[in-house]
């Protein structure tokens, strides 16, 4: 077992499969688990899905954990309050009575043959984990919304740039068992925060050799252990209708030692400044933005006439044109 390769033989490891497989209601075997979990001194629960539930031709129908799974970590917690939940699964999971109660959870997804040695060594310290949830984790009354509606903004939205309920975790969400600071670098256009407009001509920000728009931050490793960390830029527009709530517009990772400090840049481009209409006509458009790094806000103003930087019904034309000759 990937525990007794940390731990050696001078620890007991109890192992109890409680559940024959994800889609499992019985519950003959919950007894024992808790037994198990009463008797130690943490209690590790593995629970999410498998390709009974999320495959090829295979949707599922709700977000929530199959099988008596959730009825599973509440027989082990009431047990043994010391609790840590690993999720095995592709798509999101709303598991919105486990995030109240169990002070751990591990997301896992589908971690392939040493995933048992990953996780493990995630939990006992050995690695620092640094990844950053790559969707949205709705709750489980979102599947009040029909999955036939395609409309990203409709109906509450959906997915992280439209979706305007409470996700139980946003995208970019991650723990680490260190901790960052974020500062503007001196000379970044964000470094005077909201205090000063910056602003550019469309013109200029439609440009992609040109980069007018970069922001600078000074990340910190402020806690006492090595970690690594994804600086995620996002932008957030006032005043644009068709406007996603916030985008993703750049990123950096980098790996830090305990107190030592880095720059990361980032660079707002044209194609997250840009919206494309119904003829299919994309352009940067005049108006006023915010970038978010972390805690940080910038706020700038793009000004002057919308530049167009793709034109379907252009692209269309020179097609058939093409096509007829």
């Amino acid at each position: 077992m990937a525990v007794k390769r940390i731990v050696g033989d001078s620890i007991q490891v109890k192992y109890v499969q409680a559940l024959e497989g994800t889609g499992s209601t019985d519950t003959s075997k919950f007894g024992q688990a808790a037994n198990a979990a009463q008797s130690s001194d943490v209690a590790i629960v593995c629970v999410g899905l498998t390709s009974q539930q999320e495959t090829e031709g295979r949707d599922r129908t709700d977000l929530t954990l199959p099988g008596a799974q959730d009825k599973l970590v509440r027989k082990v917690l009431q047990a043994q309050p010391n609790t840590i939940v690993v999720l095995i699964n592709g798509g999101p999971l709303a598991i919105e009575s486990i995030k109240e109660s169990v002070p751990a959870i591990v997301e896992a997804f589908y971690p392939g043959e040493l995933g048992g040695d990953a996780v493990t060594d995630v939990l006992f310290g050995e690695v620092n984990p640094s990844g950053r949830l790559p969707y949205t984790i709705y709750p489980a009354d979102y599947i009040k919304r029909s999955f036939f509606d395609m409309s990203l903004r409709d109906n509450g939205g959906c997915t992280y740039q439209h979706y305007t309920g409470n996700a139980l975790w946003e995208f970019g969400y991650g723990l680490s068992y260190t901790t960052f600071n974020y500062t503007w670098s001196a000379g970044s256009i964000g470094a005077d925060g909201n205090d000063g407009m910056y602003r550019v001509h469309s013109s200029l920000a439609a440009s992609v050799s040109d980069t007018p728009l970069m922001y600078t931050v000074s990340v910190k490793n402020t806690g006492t252990v090595a970690g690594a960390d994804s600086v995620l830029g996002f932008l957030k527009s006032s005043g644009q209708p068709d406007a996603p709530i916030r985008e993703l517009f750049d990123f950096g990772r980098v790996y830090l030692e305990a107190g030592e400090s880095c720059v990361v840049h980032l660079t707002v481009g044209p194609q997250v400044l840009s919206l494309t209409d119904s003829s299919g006509i994309q352009s940067v458009r005049s108006g006023k933005y915010v970038v978010e790094v972390g805690d940080l806000r910038a706020a700038f103003e793009v000004y002057g006439p919308d530049v167009e930087l793709f034109n379907l019904p252009e692209v269309k034309q020179r097609y058939e044109a093409k096509r007829n000759n």
